[in-house]
């Protein structure tokens, strides 16, 4: 083996790359993967302290035990584990290379570390990158024959993620057609080593099984997607360039099983096996597993980072057609090198923006951080949803007099006086439970401050994300926090302009609605509308899209009315509405249900909604705000009231 030095231009195109990233991680300031990212790090963060953390199921034992040194130097730090680790797949994928004797194997550095998705995951805390570092280290100890060796890394890839599980059978079949018979019962090293030093904290040599971070039913994530997901968002997986060598690389690979000689076809089936199999077989686990909505599989593509190493080596192979063609013409192959490689750059720079910015989400959230750090010092006890809170305030996660993350509404009212809640629309009603009315309702709960984006931004569950900051009282008080919404929406007022106004009084009603007016019971003036078991739709608004001098802008909608039942209103299903939609349906859609506020029976209640919509599709796309009544009982209506207005930031 050649030793390590910048004599050799591999190892200097190696350390250039390594400093481009390293410069890349510190001036990103976001992280791809959501707070799974946070989750992740705060896991390796506080392992010293917290020691049970380093063999936390869900954080993965092997990635915590060698990321948590970096991670005592902040988030910057695990990022950097990533990094190098990122660099040294680079160095084993062409080392491994070398041992296949493929031509030009230095390439194999830039195919990988220019990957999109990849490079975006090494500035990140999550754990496909260590999983890629393990098996493709492991391929190389296997093609330079260390068996064992190879057998006992590639048997702690499991604690990296899960799917190493799949991916061991690949070596065992590598060594047992090699006939390593000594090597192949090493295969189990991982799961013993792990087994007997979790024994103790998990009363069980058996707690690797019985502590599956992932049933295969999950209790909130088990909505089945399309099965071809993952495969038609390859182009922001390995970038156009990648993928058209991967492409190729097969071709050639396929058509080398039926070459004259016989070392060439032993080399392409063990390539296919040992490289393309993992690829195909990882590909269509995750994508069975998202077609069944099993094992809580979202159908995110980051998984995917951590067979790229070995995608890139089908890709290289891809690259020796060039080398052929240019035979010994050497102006011919560095002509094809250059395009090449100014290819895949390219496509890598442009399928993702680098550094990486901090994300929708994450901007609102660091803000309402930002605020809570401005007007509270010290700190009181934080309740969050986000583990980006924690984060962003600096308190630890796992100390309860610090902050405390709720996982369900049942806990809500065990909140401590004092304390502040930060509830957010991406993870309050989804991972922890708690829909926002529960907080809302809450006679302890006084809403203080809300955030959210100036154009809105949908979260998971096509929700507009938006952010509340509650305190919670040690008496109870009837704080119309409701009221206390609108009161901070008409403050963001300021930055917008009026666009439309529309006002339904019922003092002049149109024809259509004459029959339905009365007189004996209004909230104002001398008439209102009645909607009784036979009106679902009161009048409201029907505006075309096709009217907006402006489409482009953040649009919001506003709309109140005055509502009154005889009945109490959980017993007269009604809400007031507002929908953005276009021939397909409704692709933003906001109701306040009036049985979820705290209206009561015999009284006229105001209602207020809000909704800062999404970026409108086309012309053709109609918003429609109205009164919803499917209840069986009467409903009176009274000054339904509707603005839109764009931000005049956005106006041109």
């Amino acid at each position: 083996m050649k030793p390590l030095s910048f004599r050799n231009p591999e190892y200097l195109l190696l350390a250039v790359i390594f400093i481009l990233l390293l410069v890349l991680s510190f001036l990103s300031q976001g992280y791809y993967g959501g707070a799974d990212n946070i989750n992740h790090y705060f896991i390796s963060r506080y392992s010293f302290t917290y020691p049970k953390l380093f063999l936390n199921p869900w954080g993965r034992p092997l990635y915590t035990i060698l990321s948590s040194p970096f991670a005592q130097f902040g988030f910057q730090g695990i990022k950097v584990f990533n990094v190098i680790l990122g660099t040294l797949s680079a160095l084993f994928l062409m080392k491994t290379a070398r041992e296949l004797k493929l031509s030009q194997p230095w390439m194999g550095i830039i195919i990988l570390t220019f990957t999109p998705l990849y490079m975006i995951m090494l500035f990140t805390a999550m754990t496909e990158i260590l999983f890629s570092f393990v098996f493709i280290y492991s391929l190389y100890l296997f093609f330079s024959k260390r068996y064992i060796a190879a057998a006992i890394v590639i048997s702690f890839l499991p604690f990296a993620r899960t799917e190493g599980y799949f991916l061991i059978p690949i070596l065992f079949l590598g060594l047992l057609m090699r006939r390593q018979w000594k090597a192949i019962p090493l295969l189990g090293t991982g799961f013993i080593f792990f087994s007997i030093i979790g024994a103790y904290q998990f009363k069980s040599l058996l707690w690797v099984i019985q502590n599956n971070p992932y049933p295969l039913i999950h209790p909130l994530y088990h909505t089945p997607g399309p099965f071809w997901t993952l495969v038609l968002q390859s182009h922001n997986t390995f970038g156009l360039a990648n993928l058209a060598l991967f492409g190729l690389g097969s071709i050639m690979l396929l058509v080398s099983l039926f070459n004259p000689k016989r070392e060439t076809r032993i080399k392409a089936a063990e390539i296919l096996l040992m490289f393309m199999l993992p690829v195909l077989g990882y590909y269509f686990f995750h994508s069975f597993m998202y077609s069944k909505g099993w094992a809580g599989s979202l159908g995110f593509i980051r998984v995917l980072a951590a067979i790229i190493p070995p995608a890139s080596m089908i890709a290289l192979y891809g690259t020796s057609l060039f080398s052929m063609i240019a035979g010994n013409r050497n102006w011919l192959r560095t002509v094809f090198n250059v395009l090449i490689i100014a290819t895949i750059i390219f496509f890598n720079f442009r399928t993702y923006r680098f550094p990486v910015p901090l994300g929708n989400e994450e901007k609102i959230i660091k803000k309402a951080c930002d605020w809570v750090k401005t007007n509270y010092n010290p700190l009181p006890p934080m309740i969050y949803t986000d583990f980006n809170v924690p984060y962003f305030l600096g308190t630890d996660p796992y100390n309860i007099h610090q902050s405390v993350q709720l996982i369900e509404a049942s806990v809500v009212k065990h909140i401590s006086p004092g304390s502040l809640f930060i509830w957010d629309s991406h993870f309050g009603p989804n991972e922890c439970r708690i829909p926002l009315d529960t907080i809302m309702q809450d006679p302890y709960m006084h809403l203080i401050r809300m955030f959210r984006p100036k154009k809105a931004i949908l979260t998971l569950g096509y929700k507009p994300y938006e952010i509340y900051v509650f305190g919670k009282n040690p008496l109870a008080k009837e704080f119309d926090n409701y009221f206390l919404i609108q009161s901070f929406i008409d403050e963001e007022d300021s930055n917008f302009t009026p666009i439309l106004r529309k006002v339904f009084d019922f003092e002049s009603a149109s024809p259509d609605v004459n029959s339905r007016i009365i007189t004996a019971n209004v909230a104002s003036g001398r008439k209102a509308f009645l909607m009784d078991k036979t009106i679902e739709f009161s009048p409201g608004l029907d505006f075309s899209c096709r009217d907006l001098k402006e489409p482009d802008s953040a649009l919001r909608v506003k709309a109140r009315v005055k509502v009154y039942s005889e009945v109490p209103f959980s017993e007269n299903t009604s809400a007031l509405v507002i929908s953005l939609e276009n021939y397909k349906g409704s692709y933003c859609y906001k109701a306040l249900y009036f049985d979820k506020t705290n209206f009561t029976a015999g009284r006229w209640h105001q209602a207020f909604l809000n909704a800062d919509l999404p970026r409108i599709r086309s012309k053709d796309d109609v918003i429609k705000v109205y009164v919803w009544h499917t209840g069986k009982k009467d409903l009176i209506i009274d000054d339904l009231i509707i603005d839109i207005l764009a931000d005049g930031n956005d106006q041109k």
